[in-house]
């Protein structure tokens, strides 16, 4: 309930003890749990019943009944919820039609003598001794689930996006992530290379298309956000484009792929 919600029906839901959180719908919860056992255990039988309800269909739209329940835990609409760090890798390289099926194989080969940031180490050092090299060539367009995670230092190439948004610490259980707010999300969203080359694969896939500049526009929006394009989106994306033709035609559809990466709508579930 909490991965698909937002909030768990208990909202401690790393701590069902006598001093977490009580059920905010108890006998939903029993009903729940009777099911889950009449259904033979089945977690996708269970995922299936909590998709399909009409609470999970829910705009995340605010009505006037949320002034008397801030906290929705009534459930009147649905919460806004940020992608997670794999989700916002993934959506990317969905978008710019480079993810690739896992290749199997063996996993990141270490290397010894030095840490993970390539530095030497340091006599009588407790530091964890190895580096990561040699990954396989589709490793950067695998899910990230699938990338390798290091539980003593900070996530390697293509899956540092986990250590900006909230990754949690991979040697602690943790039930609930964090959900941050902070200005080095924006920064790494501005300039890591990870988002510049996914809005230059993006780009090159829209360029080598047929069409106008607006029919161009319309298949970005529906890659990226998964919507048609309105009429004043059209004109700012015009207009953005001309101002940026100077350094080029695939700059241009560059910078305004890397933009909409950076927008609300892709990053949240509404």
């Amino acid at each position: 309930w909490q991965k698909l919600f937002g909030e768990g029906l208990v909202r401690s839901v790393d701590y069902f003890g006598t001093r977490g959180d009580t059920p905010s719908h108890p006998e939903l919860l029993d009903h729940l749990a009777l099911r889950f056992m009449r259904d033979g255990w089945s977690q996708k039988r269970l995922i299936r019943t909590l998709v399909l309800s009409r609470t999970y269909r829910l705009s995340s739209g605010r009505g006037a009944e949320a002034a008397s329940d801030p906290e929705n835990k009534l459930l009147s609409h649905m919460n806004r919820q940020r992608l997670d760090a794999e989700s916002i890798r993934d959506a990317m390289l969905v978008a710019s039609g480079r993810l690739v099926a896992p290749s199997g194989g063996p996993g990141l080969p270490l290397e010894f003598p030095e840490n993970i940031t390539g530095l030497p180490i340091a006599a009588k050092s407790n530091h964890p001794q190895f580096a990561i090299k040699n990954e396989r060539e589709s490793q950067a367009f695998e899910r990230t689930l699938y990338l390798p995670v290091v539980r003593t230092g900070t996530q390697p190439g293509t899956a540092r996006l986990r250590d900006v948004f909230d990754f949690p610490q991979p040697a602690q259980f943790t039930g609930k992530r964090n959900e941050t707010t902070v200005p080095t999300q924006s920064l790494y969203l501005l300039n890591a290379d990870l988002i510049r080359q996914r809005g230059e694969d993006l780009a090159k896939a829209l360029l080598a298309t047929q069409g106008s500049d607006l029919d161009r526009i319309g298949r970005l929006w529906l890659r990226v956000l998964n919507r048609p394009v309105a009429t004043a989106e059209q004109e700012d994306a015009l207009a953005f484009l001309q101002a940026s033709r100077a350094a080029g035609e695939a700059h241009a559809w560059t910078e305004l792929a890397r933009t909409l990466f950076g927008t609300n709508e892709f990053l949240l579930r509404f």
